[in-house]
This record gives C-alpha cells, structure tokens and sequence, in this order.
C-alpha cells in the first residue's frame, strides 16, 4: 500500500475520529435534510460528504492529490474491476437473502428504499446522476479517499481494507444491507490499496449503482419489490441462489489476478473451488431439506363473477399451525382473501392490497378439520381475469 509523502501527518486515530464525525453529521443533519427535502436532501448529503473529505486534507495539510490518486485506467484493470464487481455482487446478494431470512422485517426496506428513490419524481438520467454518479464520486472521495489514506501506514493491507468496509458499511444504517455494503466497500478498498487509483472504485461505484438504477428503470415495479416483502425470503430462495451464485468465488479470484498480477498464487483457485463447491452442494441440501411440505397448492386463472372463487377443501388431521400465502396479479380493485372451514367459520381473513399485484400472507393455529380459501371480488372486479398462486403450508 502506497504511503503518502506526508503520511506522518495522518495517523490512523484520525481515520476513527474522521468516521465518528461523518456519522454524527450523518445520522443528525444529513439525516434531517433527506426527511424534510426528500432527493434535494440526499444531493446535499453526497456533497456534504465529498466536503469533508477536501476539508480534511486542508486541515491536515496533506497533498490532495495523493490523497485522492487519479491515474489512467488500463484495459487489464478495467477488466479486473468488471470481475470483482461480478463476483461481489453476487456474493453480496446472497448476504442480502441471508439477512432477510434471519431478520424477516428488514427485508421492507428494500420497499421503502425503492419507493423512495424511484417513485417517478426523477427522470432516468436525473436518478443515474443522484443514485450512481453521484454518490460514486463523494462517497469514494470520503471512504476510499480521506479515511482510507488515514491508514496507508498499517503494516497488513487486509485490516485497512477491512476497517474501510466496516465504516462504509456502518454509514449505510441498514440491517439488510450490512453485510453488503460491507463486502462492498472492502472490494473497492482493496482495488484502491492495490492500484492505488481512486478513479477505479469511483469507476466501479458508479456502475454498481448505475446497474440497480437501469435494473430498476427496465424491470422494476414497486408493487413487486412491496409483495416480495410481504412474501418474505425462504431458506429454499438462499439454496437456490446459491447454486446460481457458486461461480462467484472463481469470478473474484480472476479479478484480483488481473488487479495485482505480481501477489496472484495459483492456489487461491484451489481455494475458490472449493469454496464454489460447498456452495454448490450446500445450496442442493438446503433447496431439497428446507422447503416446508405444502398441505394444499392452487394457482391459474379465473373470471370474476359475482360469486366466491372458492378453491376446494383440504384437510388438516390434527391442530396445528399452517401458513395461508395468496398472491394475485392483474388483480385491480378490492379483493379479500379468507381461510374458512366447512361450516363457513372464518380462521383468517384479509383485505389484499391496492394495485394490480396484491398478496397475503397469515399463520395461524388450526383445529383439525376441513377448510378452504375463498377469494372475494368487490363490483369494480366483475369481468377480470387475475392471475392467482395460492399455498397453504
């Protein structure tokens, strides 16, 4: 890791005391401009951000531009860049279903974040400057830039990297996208250490968040990412996406091969092998031992008439606790969803909610017998044809 001509003038106490400082005008003025002003608030933060990383190197009298190094970009390092963001963005997801699976409700955030961020107030290029471009420039100049800098004088790259990503991650606030942000923020970290070349984090965090905006712009529905949330994340989503996602390691180890040729050893792809193996075959285990046996299944397409659409008994031989999980698309206006048994007694029931897609989901305790959901169409439904997938397990 390159040291600063000046290191001496920047100890890595000042790293710590610069980040505490970054979160108290975070969680106390930032946070207030982007409740009060919304996106102007969020703007003002970036380049509040940005501010204190300049202010920092003015008031430590540091050259700013070692501290923010800038050099060409080479195809080799381009290309290594790509890999690492792959193989970081897939590792990162996994984290985010892991986090979702053990901590159920902070997968609303995804909700609440995209509604806030992309609730058509802001054009496609006016969201890639405030969400991508942005944030690439002021988050790296202060994370990457001021603290990062702050520690060149560590002795092991790996604990400046680390602590960079912990504090990007601890910025964040987010439950859900903790360990994210962190494997993130260390990514960047270590192509900044290795390189030591701000614009190929700044290059990466553009794109990283430039990709969720366009994904966003091309496939995204609020109503989507509200069921998703309503639906929750089970065990058998992680296994499978761990299939998906078991080439991650070997797409990361090529990147860090490209960014730093001269430290690759080639046992590291014996390392990520492995490890893309057990995410392989931890993923079948979990896809085929963790999916809960299903006591009854529906799904298709029906008319709306003036009558119930009731989807046949099933039978529950004991008391016991089962879970009721309707989803409807191409559904406008009022439904209710009901879980009833053969005497018409209702167990649970629920007003489903606004928009073409709409969900439901209840635990409750049964007593042996047999039941039936009922779906109900208010008079501005007579004539549609939703789409329905209704499971009790």
């Amino acid at each position: 890791m390159q040291k600063l001509t000046d290191q001496e003038r920047l100890k890595p106490w000042m790293g710590f005391v610069l980040f505490g400082f970054v979160m108290a005008v975070f969680v106390t003025v930032c946070a207030w401009m982007q409740l009060n002003w919304g996106i102007p608030g969020l703007v003002l933060t970036e380049l509040l951000l940005a501010g204190i990383a300049v202010l920092f190197c003015v008031i430590r009298k540091v050259k700013i531009r070692e501290v923010f190094p800038m050099k060409k970009i080479s195809i080799r390092d381009f290309f290594g860049c790509i890999l690492l963001l792959i193989g970081g963005y897939l590792i990162s997801i996994l984290s985010v279903l892991i986090m979702a699976v053990i901590v159920p409700e902070s997968y609303q955030e995804a909700a609440e974040l995209g509604g806030f961020l992309y609730d058509g107030s802001m054009s496609y290029i006016t969201t890639l400057i405030v969400v991508a471009i942005l944030p690439g420039i002021c988050e790296e100049s202060i994370y990457r830039g001021a603290i990062l800098s702050t520690f060149r004088s560590f002795k092991h790259e790996w604990a400046a990297i680390a602590l960079v990503g912990l504090f990007f991650s601890i910025n964040h606030l987010s439950i859900l996208r903790g360990p994210f942000t962190f494997i993130v923020g260390m990514i960047l970290a270590y192509v900044v250490v290795k390189k030591n070349n701000i614009l190929l984090s700044m290059m990466m965090h553009c794109l990283l968040n430039g990709f969720s905006v366009t994904l966003s712009y091309t496939s995204f529905d609020p109503e989507q990412i509200e069921a998703a949330a309503e639906m929750g994340v089970t065990l058998q989503s992680v296994g499978a996406y761990l299939i998906l996602g078991c080439i991650a390691p070997i797409i990361i180890v090529t990147g860090m091969m490209l960014i730093n040729p001269e430290g690759h050893k080639a046992t590291r792809y014996i390392t990520a092998g492995i490890l893309a193996g057990v995410m392989f075959i931890g993923g079948i285990i979990i896809t085929l031992t963790a999916r809960p046996a299903a006591i009854f299944t529906m799904n298709g397409t029906y008319e709306v008439t003036e009558e119930d659409f009731e989807t046949g008994y099933f039978t529950i031989e004991e008391e016991k606790e089962v879970t009721l999980i309707v989803v409807m698309t191409n559904a406008d206006g009022f439904y209710r969803a009901s879980l009833v048994d053969k005497n018409g007694e209702i167990a649970c029931a629920s007003d489903m909610g606004d928009g073409k897609i709409k969900t439901y989901t209840s635990t409750v305790l049964l007593p042996a017998g047999e039941y039936e959901v009922v779906i109900t169409g208010g008079d501005d439904t007579i004539g549609q044809s939703p789409v329905y997938n209704i499971v009790v397990q």
